[in-house]
């Protein structure tokens, strides 16, 4: 049995172990063997198979793809551990390899800011709990939704239901794209922490409004909240 590390950013992001004969899937989705919860991380992205001592990597058909020594990969190939493995931006390695790096608990919630990672502090996850006890804010029901109001937003509804994480901003890429001179490329998420939805805004000239309010972190959501960002309105349904 041999031991794996997901890290980014010399921080050990997931460790998992494997046995011959296994094959384990990494992906974003709750039905992935080491799950990743980051929007770069496709929801079945890569498999990793261990057949008769030898490790075989496939890509999962993932959007950002996964690759072996710079060299994006279309199928299965043998890989060694001394290889430079890729899974979007994370890299792959042996925990022999990077026992010097330093963990940051899995339990946290990972989404990117553009070419970076950002972790969402455990301070505003103790804080976020302490809001779902003494408020029914946000109470998550089937039919959760971004509805658009205003401005240039596409599309005009994003449905939440079983997404683990959406992106909002600029970049084609996004999961709802709003337009604005100053609108970020990822503006902010939304994100989904047991029966509830949060906001987490990200660095921008163009600021993110709750009900008028300037959001600098991680806020929850009630239904019926008004996102702002320049002149593009969003609902939180």
């Amino acid at each position: 049995m041999d031991e794996w590390v997901l890290s980014l950013n010399d921080k050990i992001i997931k460790r998992f172990t494997i046995s011959d004969g296994q094959v384990l899937t990494i992906g974003r989705g709750s039905d992935a063997d080491v799950v990743v919860d980051n929007t770069a991380i496709s929801r079945q992205h890569s498999s990793l198979e261990l057949k008769g001592g030898i490790y075989y990597l496939t890509d999962l058909y993932s959007l950002n793809g996964t690759k072996v020594n710079g060299e994006k990969i279309e199928s299965s190939i043998p890989v060694a551990k001394n290889d430079a493995i890729e899974i979007g931006k994370f890299h792959l390695q042996p925990a022999e390899a990077v026992d010097h790096l330093g963990t940051y608990l899995e339990s946290s919630s990972t989404p990117d800011l553009n070419d970076e990672t950002i972790f969402v502090s455990s301070k505003a996850r103790k804080t976020s709990t302490q809001e779902i006890v003494k408020t029914p804010r946000g109470v998550r029901h089937r039919g959760n939704s971004l509805t658009a109001v205003g401005g240039q937003v596409a599309p005009a509804t994003l449905i939440l239901d079983d997404k683990d994480s959406v992106k909002i901003g600029k970049s084609p890429s996004c999961d709802m794209v709003i337009q604005g001179f100053w609108v970020a490329k990822s503006q902010f998420y939304i994100i989904s922490r047991g029966n509830n939805f949060f906001l987490v805004p990200q660095s921008s000239w163009a600021k993110t409004r709750i009900n008028g309010t300037k959001i600098k972190e991680e806020q929850q959501l009630r239904r019926g909240d008004l996102i702002e960002v320049g002149d593009n309105r969003i609902r939180f349904d």
